[in-house]
């Protein structure tokens, strides 16, 4: 049994919003892409059982934009009768349900048509008073007149939730809702503040409080054994209860029912008293975890978490929520958490959701399961990554294994962005981004733009991801190989991924990067003299004062090549760093490619 899954209406940032989701799922994206909404979407509609709860009871600000914007036009725009209300909604619906050991349970939430069950949040206007609101509304607006929308008030504090159930949006019983419970490990987790039990808000005490009472009889033994020895210590403690004593039977009235006489005690031997003064330490030397580090405590927190839940006896469904896991973690450790975070799946009955902002955690979890949250246009859609993979096909399969090896943790930088450039090599890599400041005068970040090197000419692996549907803006920069036998490699790429979302920007006069930066600057003796001081840097014997004066002269392109053939990334760094240092001067001394230009300005119109 898992959420297989969920609908999303007007929640924030997800105003139409439809998901599928595994027994094991990743969620990666950019920021404030959705992800945390998403979570929260889940936990406003399944039951708490010890992590922080979150609300049922909405604010406006819960609300998409769009929706509350639409809303205030249709007040001023339409009649009462066409006047609607929005609401949220977020439905969740689940493969394989096993509630159905219950004919009750198995009537309310199954639908035999899908062969799925399904649970809703629904925060919907509930007033008795709604033609009061409009007709007040309304008449705002006449008196305002142009100005209206801004006086307009969404009637938030008239709304309320419902959890409801199944075809008919019956009601759930809070005993079935008991039984399909979530736990949200948020992003901001207080260790030191969570793993001491000093009050039964804390996590600790709550995990503690959640054991069977018998477990802890040998400790309240010894509390009440230390509680004796202390009312009957004879020493310091019994002098100091007679000097209190004395001085109260100075200082206070007496009373039929009360006497001066005080007493000390060890603590409350009340189970829940003696459950808030447990704390945690970690490590062989038993550090507190005050003293521990940031990283050290979050992989303790997440222990102790699940720990918890895997311990427990199973006769409910649980969906486990982990918020960027990295957090304080240093690129080794958040490897080897990837790789050990999928413990056992409680025999169908528990479902792991994972959102990270890490490419190393990204990169090391299974592609199947790991889905990308992105911007498209105004709305906010995902794309599982080897969607639209057919592993039937020969090629699909050859692909996949392609990406699940070279998906490293650079390459993974893809799914954390809006715009991407494609690139062969090094080179392109280290210069397509000065580039872009030389003639944008802004960074390619600044743009939202990431570039991915490929390492080769293996573009298709990659684009069949965006082509797939991860439509996010992609140009690719790539070489023509003319004269080569791959020559036609180029034009057939074109051919096949060009299109609204995918540029591919290939040589226009020469057949490799290097050879069209020579090209595109020949014509004036200034950007010669330029490029060939460089040459020089790069290679000092073969490139010495009468080679640069000959090639400043006559610059023929076969022969630079063949002087930064052998050693293209030094040529791209020693360039990249003259263009640096003049990036405030004139731009008079170098041009850049026009293909390159062509993929600037297809990513940078989008």
């Amino acid at each position: 049994m898992y959420i297989s899954k969920i609908k999303i209406k007007n929640f924030r940032n997800l105003k139409d919003f439809e998901i599928e989701l595994k027994p094991f799922t990743t969620i990666i994206g950019e920021n404030n892409v959705g992800k945390s909404n998403l979570l929260e979407a889940i936990s406003l509609v399944l039951s708490n059982e010890i992590s922080v709860y979150k609300k049922r009871k909405l604010e406006i600000e819960d609300f998409s934009i769009q929706t509350i914007h639409q809303f205030k036009k249709d007040m001023i725009d339409n009649t009462e009768e066409q006047i609607i209300f929005p609401e949220i909604r977020i439905d969740l619906y689940f493969m394989e349900p096993d509630l159905d050991q219950e004919p009750i349970a198995e009537r309310c939430w199954y639908d035999y048509d899908s062969k799925l069950a399904r649970i809703s949040y629904v925060y919907s206007y509930q007033s008795p008073k709604k033609k009061e609101y409009i007709s007040k509304t309304k008449q705002l607006i006449k008196e305002k007149g142009k100005d209206a929308m801004e006086y307009v008030d969404f009637p938030i504090e008239d709304y309320e939730y419902s959890i409801v159930w199944g075809k008919q949006d019956s009601t759930v019983v809070n005993y079935w809702l008991k039984m399909l419970k979530v736990e949200y490990l948020d992003a901001l987790r207080d260790v030191k503040r969570e793993l001491n039990s000093n009050s039964d808000k804390k996590l600790l005490y709550r995990i503690l409080n959640d054991r069977d009472a018998s477990s802890f009889s040998l400790i309240k033994e010894q509390m009440l054994a230390l509680d004796n020895t202390v009312k009957n210590d004879k020493s310091v403690l019994e002098v100091l209860k007679k000097d209190i004593g004395n001085y109260l039977n100075k200082i206070s009235l007496e009373t039929e029912t009360s006497t001066n006489t005080v007493d000390f005690q060890f603590s409350s031997i009340e189970l829940s008293e003696i459950l808030k003064k447990i704390g945690m330490q970690y490590g062989d030397e038993a550090v507190s975890i005050e003293r521990n580090g940031l990283g050290r405590n979050n992989l303790l927190y997440i222990a102790v978490i699940l720990a918890h839940l895997y311990e427990k006896e199973n006769n409910f469904f649980r969906v486990i929520v982990i918020e960027e896991p990295e957090a304080h973690l240093c690129p080794i450790v958040q490897k080897h958490l990837a790789e050990n975070l999928v413990a056992e799946d409680g025999k169908g009955k528990q479902q792991i959701l994972v959102t990270t902002h890490s490419t190393h955690i990204a990169s090391y979890l299974e592609l199947k399961n790991t889905v990308v949250m992105y911007k498209n246009g105004n709305c906010i859609d995902n794309h599982y990554l080897l969607e639209g993979f057919n592993e039937n096909k020969s090629k699909d399969r050859q692909s996949i294994r392609y990406l699940q090896k070279w998906l490293n943790a650079t390459n993974s930088t893809m799914f954390f962005t809006r715009k991407l450039i494609f690139v062969e090599g090094i080179a392109e890599e280290i210069l397509l981004p000065v580039f872009f400041q030389w003639k944008y005068g802004k960074s390619l970040q600044k743009a939202g733009c990431q570039i991915i090197n490929v390492n080769g000419v293996a573009f298709a692996n990659f684009l069949n991801i965006v082509k797939n549907g991860y439509f996010i803006r992609t140009a690719v920069v790539t070489d023509s190989d003319t004269g080569t036998s791959t020559e036609k490699r180029a034009d057939d790429l074109k051919k096949e991924y060009d299109s609204t979302i995918i540029n591919v920007c290939i040589t226009h006069n020469q057949g490799t990067f290097e050879k069209e930066i020579f090209d595109c600057n020949k014509s004036q003796k200034k950007k010669r003299q330029f490029l060939a001081e460089i040459l020089g840097v790069v290679r000092p014997n073969k490139c010495n004062d009468v080679f640069k004066k000959r090639q400043i002269e006559k610059f023929d392109i076969d022969e630079l090549f063949e002087c930064v053939e052998k050693y293209k990334s030094e040529f791209a760094f020693e360039l990249s760093e003259a263009l640096e240092k003049k990036l405030n001067a004139k731009h008079d001394i170098f041009d850049v490619p026009q293909y390159i230009i062509d993929a600037f300005e297809f990513i940078d119109k989008g």
